[in-house]
């Protein structure tokens, strides 16, 4: 039996406006633009009216949570299930997630690319799913008008050694697509384009 994965990111503040389609299992990869407790309520609230069995949820860049107790907030996600680096097995998926990118302004969630690659160490090599804001460099992450990659290398090379079936990403709004190595399949799953314009559909994957 198929499994139908909805999933999005960077939405920023634009997520009322989203035709969410019918599924199994939402992920959402991050930048819902938090930057007060309102909006981290919101995003929670969202997050748990989606009618989708299961739904799980990453931080990004723009969601300056990083301040905030996790365990406070996963009690306020409620159902939602918020990854901080971590694992979960959802409707038989092995899945594993992380809010974090390198630097790239000075935003939230970043580190240097060098000091990321403890976190990606952590990845369990049966991940199935992987979920994280940025993109591993050199795939649907390049940025106008120049074409500069901006994803990590340090996660590039993790992703190589676990081969999980599926990486869902978001963060380079214009590298929104498809692309795969014939052994995993990349999604960047930006809603917007590189103007803040709600123009990219909602990525739908059939598992």
């Amino acid at each position: 039996m198929s499994k139908r994965i909805v999933a999005c990111s960077d939405t920023h503040t634009k997520h009322r406006d989203l035709q969410i389609p019918e599924g199994d299992v939402f992920i959402f990869a991050g930048d819902f633009e938090i930057r007060n407790n309102l909006d981290l309520f919101e995003m929670s609230e969202w997050l748990k009216e989606l009618p989708h069995k299961n739904v799980v949820a990453i931080f990004g860049n723009h969601d300056f949570t990083e301040n905030y107790p996790k365990e406070n907030m996963k009690q306020m996600f409620g159902r939602v299930h918020l990854l901080f680096n971590e694992s979960i097995t959802v409707d038989g998926f092995k899945i594993w997630g992380s809010p974090y990118s390198p630097y790239f302004n000075n935003w939230a969630w970043m580190q240097p690319d060098n000091m990321l690659a403890e976190i990606w160490a952590s990845i369990p090599l049966e991940t199935e799913i992987l979920i994280t804001h940025c993109p591993p460099f050199g795939i649907l992450d390049q940025v106008l008008p120049r074409d500069d990659s901006q994803g990590s290398r340090t996660l590039k090379d993790r992703v190589k050694d676990v081969h999980p079936y599926l990486h869902l990403f978001g963060h380079i709004h214009e590298g929104f697509g498809q692309y795969t190595d014939g052994k995993t399949d990349y999604y960047n799953c930006s809603v917007l384009d590189e103007q803040y314009k709600l123009t990219n559909p909602i990525t739908i994957i059939e598992v």
